[in-house]
């Protein structure tokens, strides 16, 4: 996670999106490879 802080650095200036590190055993499906976490605005 720190390595990939510094990373963020180089993009983000100062104010720094959301983000969320979680460490699985595995995925919900054994054939994944990737699992996707997100936050949907929908307007009225």
């Amino acid at each position: 996670m720190k390595k990939l802080n510094n990373v963020r650095k180089k993009f983000y200036k100062n104010d720094f999106p959301a983000a969320t590190w979680v460490q699985v055993q595995r995925l919900y499906m054994p054939a994944a490879k990737l699992e996707v976490e997100l936050i949907a605005h929908l307007p009225q």
